[in-house]
């Protein structure tokens, strides 16, 4: 009895041997194989194999090396001992097949047949060419096989189904038009390669780095106020955010932002998109919407007025044939044609900026300056103006207004100065200067002080502007005359 408990020991400390192999495997085919040679020269099952169920049949997959080499078919899942395993997961030792139907099929040189569920996966049976070759000591030793064999293919169906799953997940993740990135306090954790095209900064400069160094300075605050209702509310807003690149270029991006749990910590899963461009569309169909305005307001109003001067004092000049009222009508015909100028200027701005180049700043100045008539006033130019990116022609333009602008609103001549500052340049004048009070109005259309000002010349710098993405504000310079700051993002 001693020598049968330890001999059953010897046989169940070997078969927890076998699951640590197993354990090392990395398809199923190794795991069937060790199985059944476990059961084969631990067991001492001389024929033994393990069948798994595909498409409707319990297939082998591997047998005993004293298998006869005609082997044995696959069976139907409900056919046989085999199927009625596999059906009902029961176990069964069969004494003498011969005298049982449901054994049927088996080939006829079998008498005794061991047969064990491998859970929803197939069965495993041993036969014997012997009567009553098997005992419930066999059966509960191959029960115990079958249960590390059954273990591990679990395991490795399940590693299986999460590497399917890690590789949809980062199909799905690198292959966005999105950028997607996972912070956990102010820290990038993961970024995908659109974040990294989209910031200017690789994978590795990202992660770790503070999310707001990426993060437009002056949204910052409000990032921030996001970033705490956010975590409060549990919403997922949407919301438009400027981002500064490596380069130091503004870029507007749409974002989605969740709270998630990310290696066991409070962390936010978000998604930016690029709307520069979108936004740029925006704002080009909102301006060429404020200068249809413009056009209805001076063709409606402002030519019309210096028409029907002339046309009175045309009809004046019929009747009392004074040349006084020819020189009215000229003065308002000059009028129209200064409109319709400008007016096919302003026209030119519903053009949005597309090829930029680094420009020459003082030769752009020079050659605006040479164009306008400026009577005695005197051109300045306050240092090196290096070059910034711009459209040359519609930088003229700008140029061109300013210094009009300038000439027409004094009452003598003037020195005009340009010059660099900060991230731009200015355009001064030591002329009257334009009140506080009105330094507000002066980029509206029509608004002039001049007595035959079309009222469009700011209106046009300030489009020029725009269509560059840049600033323009209005103030004093330190002898009294007016100064426009142009900011150059």
């Amino acid at each position: 009895m001693n020598d049968q408990l330890r001999e059953e020991k010897r046989k169940i400390e070997e078969l927890h041997g076998v699951a640590s192999e197993m354990e090392a495997c990395h398809s199923r085919d190794e795991v069937y194989r060790l199985g059944v040679d476990a059961a084969e020269g631990i067991l001492e099952f001389d024929i033994c194999g393990i069948d798994i169920a595909e498409g409707g049949y319990l297939v082998p997959k591997a047998t005993s090396t004293e298998m006869p080499n005609d082997g044995y078919d696959a069976l139907e899942v409900d056919e046989g001992l085999a199927g009625r395993t596999f059906q009902n997961g029961e176990s069964f030792v069969i004494a003498d097949v011969r005298t049982m139907d449901e054994a049927e099929p088996v080939q006829e040189q079998y008498r005794s047949i061991l047969s064990v569920p491998l859970a929803d996966y197939g069965v495993f049976q041993a036969g014997s060419r012997e009567a009553h070759a098997f005992d419930e000591e066999d059966l509960e030793l191959a029960e115990l096989l079958m249960s590390h064999v059954t273990e591990v293919i679990s395991r490795i169906d399940s590693q299986s189904a999460l590497r399917e799953s890690e590789e949809k997940y980062r199909t799905l993740v690198e292959g966005s038009h999105d950028a997607i990135f996972i912070h956990g306090g102010d820290r990038f954790q993961f970024v995908n390669d659109r974040t990294a095209d989209l910031t200017g900064y690789s994978r590795e400069e990202l992660v770790g780095m503070p999310v707001w160094d990426v993060v437009h300075e002056d949204d910052r605050d409000r990032a921030r106020n996001l970033i705490e209702r956010r975590e409060a509310q549990g919403k997922t807003p949407h919301y438009e955010l400027r981002i500064r690149t490596k380069e130091g270029n503004v870029r507007y991006v749409e974002m989605s932002v969740q709270v998630i749990s990310y290696d066991g910590e409070v962390a936010h899963l978000g998604s930016a998109r690029d709307v520069t461009k979108r936004r740029k569309r925006k704002r080009k169909v909102e301006r060429q919407n404020e200068r249809l305005k413009e056009f209805a307001s001076v063709v409606s109003h402002d030519l019309r007025n210096p028409l029907n001067v002339a046309q009175g004092h045309l009809e004046l000049a019929h009747e009392t044939g004074e040349d006084r009222h020819f020189e009215k009508t000229d003065a308002a015909l000059d009028r129209m044609e200064s409109l319709i100028g400008d007016l096919l200027t302003l026209a030119r701005q519903g053009q949005d900026v597309s090829d930029t180049e680094p420009t020459d700043l003082e030769s752009v100045v020079r050659r605006s300056w040479a164009t306008v008539s400026t009577g005695g006033s005197a051109l300045r130019v306050d240092g090196d103006l290096g070059s910034i990116e711009a459209d040359d022609g519609r930088l003229q333009e700008l140029f061109e207004n300013l210094f009009r602008n300038s000439v027409e609103h004094s009452d003598g001549d003037v020195t005009v100065s340009v010059g660099r500052s900060g991230d731009g340049f200015y355009i001064a004048d030591d002329g009257p200067g334009i009140p506080e009070a009105e330094r507000e109005k002066v980029f509206e259309h029509g608004h002039t002080t001049a007595e035959n000002g079309s009222g469009l010349g700011l209106s046009i710098v300030k489009g020029i502007v725009e269509a560059h993405d840049w600033e323009v504000s209005v103030g004093e310079n330190e002898a009294g005359g007016a100064r426009f700051d142009i900011t150059v993002a």
